[in-house]
This record gives structure tokens, sequence and C-alpha cells, in this order.
């Protein structure tokens, strides 16, 4: 149960969100995004169970995959890069929030911006619990993803949209205790066609579709359903208001969306 401090700080939170949502006519954060389907191929850590579905057992999951820049920052000013992954898992929707964060055991808990999509790695940032299997119970886990590439990927929209049309993106998918080393359990790979969200934007809650076995711990989880909601109560703007608003975030889309003749989603 949320004390009154975390309580407190949750309304203080959600109201900036909803301050900030307003004023941006839309998403305080992330406000464009670049979506892909997504396959996620699940097999599991060979060298330990760690209590959940997701991360112990050989899997074959569908979904999508929502690449964006946290502040809309246009390129090539660094931002913090974000993948927000939705699939289908135990007949409900099952969501994962990840943002570039350090490399080192502390720094993975700090958000950090890029100038590039790729290399770099992705973090959950707030840890999760798991319900307990096999050899070692419920235990705190962070959730995490490294992209394989051959050369950098610049942090910009129309780079990955080509990037992807030319062959797919491939991200290992990692697990970690809090201060431990990460450990393999799977990949996700984004295949094409590119899809802008500017038309249908779609919006991501992984406190209210949590991954299966897996439930968000700790007092800073407690504090993005708050955030979350009050964010979300503010509809995103029009179509015709994103691209005429002047927006470098939407013309940049419009250019990938466009380069790979596919229709916005």
């Amino acid at each position: 149960m949320a004390g009154p401090l975390t309580t407190t700080t949750g309304a203080a939170l959600a109201a900036g969100f909803r301050l900030a949502a307003g004023l941006r006519r839309g998403r305080p954060l992330h406000p464009h995004g670049l979506l892909f389907d997504a396959e996620l191929h699940l097999h599991g850590d060979a060298a330990r169970t760690w209590g959940s579905p997701f991360l112990d057992e050989r899997l074959e999951l569908r979904g999508i995959a929502r690449l964006s820049r946290s502040a809309g920052l246009p390129p090539p000013l660094p931002d913090i890069l974000g993948i927000a992954l939705r699939w289908r898992q135990a007949d409900a929707d099952a969501e994962l929030l990840l943002a570039t964060t350090g490399r080192t055991t502390p720094g993975r808990r700090l958000l950090r911006p890029a100038t590039r999509w790729a290399p770099g790695l992705y973090s959950s940032l707030f840890p999760y619990e798991t319900r307990g299997a096999g050899d070692g119970g419920g235990r705190r886990v962070l959730l995490g993803a490294l992209p394989r590439v051959e050369r950098p990927l610049p942090a910009r929209f129309d780079a990955l949209a080509a990037a992807v049309a030319k062959e797919p993106l491939i991200l290992d998918l990692l697990v970690a205790a809090p201060a431990g080393p990460w450990h393999l359990f799977g990949l996700v790979k984004l295949v094409p066609p590119a899809m802008p969200d500017a038309d249908v934007p779609t919006r991501f809650d992984p406190t209210r579709h949590p991954v299966p076995g897996l439930s968000p711990a700790g007092r800073l989880q407690e504090l993005r359903r708050p955030a979350y909601t009050a964010a979300q109560q503010v509809p995103d703007a029009s179509a015709h208001e994103g691209r005429g608003g002047g927006n470098s975030g939407g013309s940049e889309m419009r250019t990938a969306g466009s380069a790979l003749s596919t229709p916005e989603a």
C-alpha cells in the first residue's frame, strides 16, 4: 500500500504531467514515434530460473514496438530514447517500456541522453518482482535490451525506418538482479514496414498491462500509475495540428513514411 508521502508525490507528478500534456496539447513525453511489428523469441536463461514465464519459458510472441524521442528534441541534439513493446500473452496485453541508460550497475538506473538508436543499452530503469518459481523464489529484476548492429544508427526516424527496411533490427533481451550482471533470455526482432503513428497515436501504460509473472516493485513504480493516468487524460493533437505545427519530429516522420510508401498507423 502506498504511504502518505508516495501518494502526495504521485499526485504532484500527476499534476505536472497533466499540465505538461495540456501545454503540449498531447503527450508530455515521447510525442512522436515510429511503429514496427515485433517478433519476440524467448528461450529463457540457461543458468537460472527467475520465476516468470516471460523470463523462463520458450515462447514465440507477436506484438508491436514503438521507438521514440522523449523530449521530442530535433536531431542531432541528444535525447532520452525509448522503446515501448506490446504483445499478447496469456490472453492479455502485456507492455514493457525501456529507455536509454548507462551501462554500469548504478548507471543502468539513470536515464542517459543519446544521439543514436544503436549501439546502446535500454533499461526498464524501475525494478520488477517475480512471483517465484524453481530454485530462487521471488526476486527483484531489471529488464533491458541491447541492439545488434554493425555500425552506429543515428537517432533519427528516417534513418531508423531506412535501416529496418533494409534489414530487421534485432535487440537482445536481458534480465539482471538490480546489482547483478545481465543475462540473455531472448530477443525481439523489429520488422518493416515502419509506420508513423501521427494519425492514430499509440499509447502504452505498463501499470495497467503488466508482463505476466512480473509485478512493478518499489516506490518509484507506485508513482508511475498516477503520472500515466494524468498524461493520458489529455488527447493527442489531431493529425492536422501535428503536421502543421512546425514540429520537427512530425516532419521527419512524414519523410520516413513517404520514403517507404507505407500508410501511417
